[in-house]
């Protein structure tokens, strides 16, 4: 390229953008930005700030709320400005250090795109996570210039909305490009003063343009019947959709007018916990209501949320911007990831089942409880998996998926390349053909691509990783 030997090493982002919106403005369209580093120079400039990173005292904790918040109102602009003439964007950014995440994120937020984050960056552990989603937010099928309105009947009003998106007026979200991967939440209320009818009916229209130019339309519409007491309405709640549209409301205490401290947003879910169990006390049918509890734990113990300094802040904005928009099955996989074991798969496990799918092993609770020092366990949350591997797995496991005879010979890096969605299906031997396709199904159930690591018990330093997914557990560290 042009800038091959460039020795610069510092970025315009605000300037390229600015440029960027210059020349597509007649057309609107995706707009790809790559970034590595805060942008220092030109237009919308950062300034390097300490982050949890540089300092893990008291005070600077206190200001962590202040962090996940926008520095400046500079990009904001931008995506307002890039949404006005149809453009989307797509924010893939790979640092080594600090970028300022929280004020980069609303230029995708915004105008309907996605934030991408690769903390870190190392081309060898994390290139094929990098190139699989380049590659599917290419190809995805797409709608454009799409604007969308919901709308409830009588007694009800819809008064809060969520997602990446923009609203004009009361209720018209706007959106330069729309895709399934995308998820929008809306929270409804009674509307004091007018009675509701018998049937509640919700309904959403969202218009857009396919990729073959024709202006289409979709309307969905969803009627239920309302009833009188509201020990009826808590018998049929859905935990799933109850938990993340309070990770919504959650996140809504980090933002103006309110901006409260992040102790305060973890003070809100608990009180939230609290008042669910005392209403399941209440409610003896209401079984599923005391799965909430379980995904408020989950979101409080991940790195959104989790009171602890091994959380950089802009890994921590990169997950509240994922939330953002987030699918509900997604969401409760973040909240509660699963946990199946591969040391000791039956003769239908790992294969395809009656219906071409492939069997997955049984899921096991999140707890150090359920392991054991010669087991083989895989843990997955939506965003990434880990698979664990006890100090006394077994020699004949070993070999036949890794082609080790002892755990110490393993290099993590190099086993994590052998289930590579180029490699699934290279394998000859029984028990590494299982175990491939258990990986294989798993990846293919989530968005974006999963990333696989490999920690080895005692002797890599992510294991303590692997078991601050073990939201069961007080403890961190698993002893046998």
């Amino acid at each position: 390229g042009m800038f091959r030997s460039t020795k610069l090493n510092e970025s315009c982002l605000g300037s390229a953008v600015r440029a960027a919106e210059i020349a597509t403005k007649h057309i609107g369209g995706r707009m790809m930005i790559f970034s590595s580093m805060i942008p220092t120079l030109g237009e919308e400039k950062l300034t390097l700030k300490p982050t949890r990173e540089q300092s893990k005292s008291s005070a600077q904790a206190d200001k962590e709320a202040e962090l996940l918040r926008p520095a400046i109102l500079g990009y904001i602009d931008k995506a307002q400005a890039l949404s006005g003439v149809q453009s989307t964007v797509e924010l893939f950014v790979a640092p080594q250090s600090y970028v300022d995440l929280a004020s980069l994120r609303p230029l995708a937020e915004l105008s309907g795109g996605d934030v991408h984050y690769y903390p870190q960056f190392n081309c060898q552990q994390q290139g094929e996570k990098v190139q699989q989603e380049i590659v599917h937010t290419m190809t995805r099928e797409m709608g454009w210039e799409a604007v969308m309105r919901i709308r409830i009947s009588r007694g009800w009003k819809l008064s809060q909305y969520y997602g990446h998106h923009q609203r004009r007026g009361q209720d018209l979200l706007v959106m330069p490009s729309c895709t399934s991967d995308q998820t929008f939440t809306v929270v409804a209320e009674m509307d004091e003063g007018t009675a509701p009818d018998p049937v509640v009916t919700v309904q959403c229209a969202l218009l857009y343009t396919n990729s073959s130019g024709e202006r289409v339309i979709r309307v969905h519409t969803y009627g239920c019947l309302t009833v009188q007491s509201p020990q009826e309405v808590v018998n049929h709640v859905d935990p799933q959709a109850v938990a993340v549209t309070l990770g919504h409301l959650m996140m809504e205490t980090q933002r103006p007018p309110r901006e409260a401290k992040l102790a305060e947003a973890r003070n809100y879910l608990n009180q939230m916990c609290q008042k669910v169990v005392a209403a399941a006390q209440n409610s003896p049918n209401a079984e599923s209501l005391m799965t909430i509890p379980l995904y408020i734990l989950g979101l409080l113990k991940s790195p959104a949320l989790r009171a602890s300094n091994d959380t950089p802040v802009d890994l921590r904005g990169y997950f509240w911007s994922r939330l953002g928009s987030l699918s509900v099955p997604l969401t409760v996989a973040f909240c509660y990831p699963r946990m199946f074991a591969l040391h000791d798969l039956d003769m239908a496990t790992g294969e395809a089942g009656d219906e071409g799918r492939i069997v997955l092993p049984q899921t096991l609770n999140l707890t150090a409880q359920c392991m054991v020092g010669h087991g083989v366990f895989l843990i997955e949350d939506g965003h990434q998996m880990m698979l664990w591997l006890g100090r006394q797995v077994s020699p004949d496991f070993l070999f036949s998926v890794f082609q080790v005879q002892a755990i110490e010979q393993l290099d993590p890096n190099a086993a994590a390349e052998l289930f590579a969605p180029a490699n699934i299906g290279a394998a000859t031997d029984p028990l590494a053909i299982k175990v491939q396709n258990i990986i294989g199904a798993v990846r293919s159930e989530r968005l974006p691509y999963m990333r696989l690591e490999i920690v080895r018990q005692q002797l890599d330093q992510g294991e303590t990783k692997f078991f601050q997914y073990l939201v069961e557990d007080r403890t961190l560290v698993l002893q046998m």
